[in-house]
Order: structure tokens, then C-alpha cells, then sequence
């Protein structure tokens, strides 16, 4: 059985959020308000559980979060799921839309070819991607995908959103 404290799930949290950034133990410890010494502790004991890798780089240890590993794979969906507290019903556009993406202010919708007009949500910035426009934002470090990925919760589509990370981890 797995057994993760919650100062491992925020690792977790943060490696997959910030996939596209080169993270070192001190870079995590200094961005989670966590010891260097914990947050080292911390990924060798997820190392260990094949969760995450580090990546040798010149003198510097980067880590990423394995996501060829099944546990890994499970556990970015649930901390890219979070939690959804806000009273808009969106199953209308769960037919056209591969995901949704929402960080109290903006509205994320990965969709295939569908007119941006149909996606209008009042009351919320509402932003329509295709899949491909989507993985080119994150491709070229578009600050408004990145914040949105950092800080939203995935109301549906996870699988769809962790297969871009996932697709990105080992090019970062």
C-alpha cells in the first residue's frame, strides 16, 4: 500500500505543475517554504519509488516526475483534479471539449474545432484552445497556459492535460 505524508504530495504537486521548469532540491525547498534537508529526503524516498527521477546536468540534479511509472501517472491525475468549489455547470461542454481547466478567474477548454463562441461562460475569462494550439502555448512557455496549468484545478479531462505534462517532462 502506498502511503504518502502530506509534505510528499505537495512535492508531487509542485513537480508536475512545474514541469517545464529545471527544479533542484534547493529551488523546491526555497518555492514550498520546506528545508532542503526534507525536501532531499522527500525525493529520494519518491526516487526510490521509481515516482521521480533526477537528471544529472552539468554539477546540478534536476528532478522530474516519472510519468512512465502507473503510481506516478495516478498521482499527477489526482493533484491535477484538486478541488472544484464553484457553481457553473459544464456538462454542456464535456460533447466538444477534451478538458477544462479553471483557477477562479479563468476558464481553460481544450477542444477540437470548435467555434470559441460556443464556449462563452459569464462571469469568467473564458479561453478556447485546440489540443495543438494548447501543446504550442506550452511548447513556447506562454505564460497565460503556464499559470493556468500551475494553479488550476482540471474539472474534467485530466488524462487529456497529463499527457501534455507528460509529453513535456523529458524535454524540459
Amino acid at each position: 500500500m502506498l502511503s504518502l505524508s502530506d509534505n510528499e504530495f505537495a512535492v508531487i504537486n509542485f513537480l508536475v505543475r512545474n514541469f517545464t521548469d529545471r527544479l533542484t532540491v534547493r529551488s523546491i525547498a526555497k518555492k514550498l517554504g520546506f528545508s532542503p534537508a526534507g525536501v532531499y529526503n522527500i525525493l529520494k524516498k519518491l526516487e526510490d519509488m521509481e515516482i521521480v527521477y533526477g537528471e544529472k546536468l552539468g554539477t546540478g540534479l534536476f528532478y522530474k516526475i516519472n510519468l512512465n511509472s502507473k503510481v506516478a501517472w495516478y498521482l499527477s491525475l489526482s493533484v491535477l483534479v484538486g478541488f472544484f468549489d464553484y457553481k457553473i455547470n459544464l456538462d454542456k461542454y464535456k460533447p466538444e471539449a477534451k478538458a477544462a481547466l479553471f483557477d477562479k478567474k479563468n476558464i481553460l477548454f481544450i477542444v477540437d474545432g470548435v467555434s470559441v463562441s460556443d464556449f462563452q461562460i459569464e462571469g469568467v475569462n473564458t479561453i478556447v484552445k485546440t489540443l495543438d494550439e494548447f501543446i504550442e502555448a506550452v511548447k513556447k512557455k506562454d505564460s497565460v497556459a503556464l499559470s493556468i496549468l500551475k494553479n488550476s484545478s482540471i474539472i474534467f479531462g485530466e488524462e487529456t492535460v497529463a499527457e501534455v505534462v507528460k509529453k513535456f517532462t523529458e524535454r524540459f
